[in-house]
């Protein structure tokens, strides 16, 4: 029990922010799937990915275990990397974030989810009880006011020094291009989630323009010519789009239709 003084207490701690970067990583409608979790499903996807996670985090070389933290919260994915003044390393260290974000996001759309987020450098502070910062805030804004779609969008700065990575999407935003980060096979899984997505959701106009935005995205990458996947791959077409979202009403499950994206 904690006994409480009269008068003005002082923290004990002196507590510093150093500078990371960070990769702030959400799955869309898990709020809803959670509720609706009803066998554990989710629950066992979710902790199949949070362990890729961390086994992500651990197999890099550019870094010791005490400069990388992965953390998780519900449907929530934090991974953050620390940069040391003036650190020579720090391409190396932005360029794995960004690898380790684009397999978790493209793992996650091989089994039917949608990821958002963002990855971010600023200040940062954790320990084994919680983590805070500036850097910290803004990848949640950026996830919940600007990501909007299935991207995971990459600040200015970090864009800039790596533009490699990135595309630009209509509104101006960079997100991070995970598809680079494939294998040359994952195509058909990627297809076969996102056509089975707008098939359970189309009715759900919120949802499905989310779906859409991620079929846009396939098919911008498999059809640039410049990218050694896009040889044979089969885009997503217009008619296969139209033939799923032309069904009558009552061919899509309602209960999945009330999931929140």
């Amino acid at each position: 029990m904690v006994v409480r003084i009269a008068g003005k207490r002082n923290p004990q701690t002196n507590y510093k922010q150093s500078t990371y970067c960070i990769a702030y990583l959400d799955i869309l409608g898990g709020k809803s799937l959670i509720c609706k979790d009803s066998d554990n499903n989710f629950l066992n996807h979710l902790n199949m990915f949070f362990e890729d996670a961390i086994c992500e985090a651990e197999m890099a070389q550019i870094f010791s275990k005490q400069d990388v933290i992965v953390k998780f919260f519900s449907d929530n994915i934090l991974i953050a990397i620390k940069l040391n003044a003036n650190d020579e390393k720090r391409v190396d260290k932005l360029t794995k974030l960004l690898n380790i974000a684009g397999n978790i996001q493209t793992e996650v759309l091989g089994y039917g989810y949608l990821m958002r987020g963002a990855i971010v450098e600023g200040d940062f502070y954790h320990d084994e009880k919680f983590v805070y910062g500036k850097a910290l805030v803004e990848a949640v804004n950026i996830e919940e006011s600007v990501a909007i779609y299935p991207r995971i969008i990459i600040q200015k700065q970090i864009q800039e020094l790596l533009p490699q990575y990135c595309y630009q999407d209509n509104d101006g935003e960079y997100y991070l291009n995970s598809f680079l980060y494939c294998s040359a096979m994952s195509y058909v899984g990627f297809k076969i989630s996102l056509l089975g997505m707008l098939r359970e959701y189309a009715n759900n106009p919120r949802i499905k323009r989310k779906i859409i935005w991620a079929i846009t995205y396939y098919n911008k990458y498999y059809s640039n010519p410049y990218s050694f996947n896009s040889m044979g791959v089969p885009l997503i077409t217009e008619k296969e789009i139209e033939d799923i979202i032309n069904k009558p009403p009552d061919s899509c499950k309602p209960e999945k239709n009330e999931v929140e994206y």
